[in-house]
């Protein structure tokens, strides 16, 4: 299932079928073709060219990922814990080992993919979701991305349900079992070296967050 899974969250930005017309459809598939075109050309691993590859596609997937949403709703109950420095630490490394888990998986598979969106269902003015199958030669995968916007903002997606699972869900499940069994401190690290196992940099501490908070003067 774990494959699977992963599978099918590459497969996305490698080939796409005809769309059912509406806004949310069409910025998924403009986002499809933008890694399309990155994916197309061939670049050797550990060069200067596929780390420029990378940037591009880091580029265009971040800015349509809402990793501030996704890694609340991956906490969930441990998110009103923890203070703002420990929650933009925590994003820096989630927004990063999703997009290298993500980089892994497309760079990694050879089968040919085709992606058909299916339906398109606004959930009021600014959320909807949108079905698309996932066909290999071997299997065809149900994905629906939920989305949401806000005035005059692009369209970002909150979640990816793949084949009934959640791809908040299936982080959220880890993430749990980890917190319980060592605490946040220990989440940290293991995305820390699971980032730097995937091949990725570990993002340097925000400094203005992290500083130790200044006493008031004593009068």
């Amino acid at each position: 299932m774990k494959r699977t899974f992963w599978m099918a969250v590459a497969c996305v930005g490698l080939a796409v079928g005809t769309a059912h017309a509406g806004p949310p459809t069409d910025f998924l598939q403009a986002q499809v073709q933008a890694v399309r075109d990155v994916l197309a050309v061939q670049v050797k691993p550990a060069t200067p060219e596929e780390a420029a590859a990378n940037e591009k596609l880091k580029g265009i997937i971040n800015p349509v990922m809402e990793f501030e949403k996704l890694s609340e709703r991956a906490l969930q109950k441990h998110w009103p814990t923890l203070d703002a420095a420990q929650r933009a630490r925590f994003v820096a490394l989630f927004r990063e080992l999703v997009f290298h888990n993500y980089l892994k998986r497309v760079r990694s598979a050879n089968e040919d993919y085709t992606v058909v969106y299916e339906a398109e269902e606004a959930k009021g003015r600014k959320a909807a979701s949108v079905t698309a199958i996932a066909k290999t030669r071997k299997a065809e995968i149900e994905l629906v991305f939920h989305l949401a916007t806000g005035d005059g903002k692009i369209w970002v997606a909150e979640d990816i349900v793949i084949d009934e699972v959640s791809l908040v869900e299936n982080y959220r499940e880890q993430f749990n079992k980890i917190i319980a069994k060592d605490g946040f401190g220990a989440l940290l690290v293991k995305m820390q070296d699971k980032l730097v196992d995937l091949g990725g940099i570990v993002p340097a501490p925000d400094a203005a967050l992290t500083a130790a908070p200044t006493k008031p003067a004593t009068p």
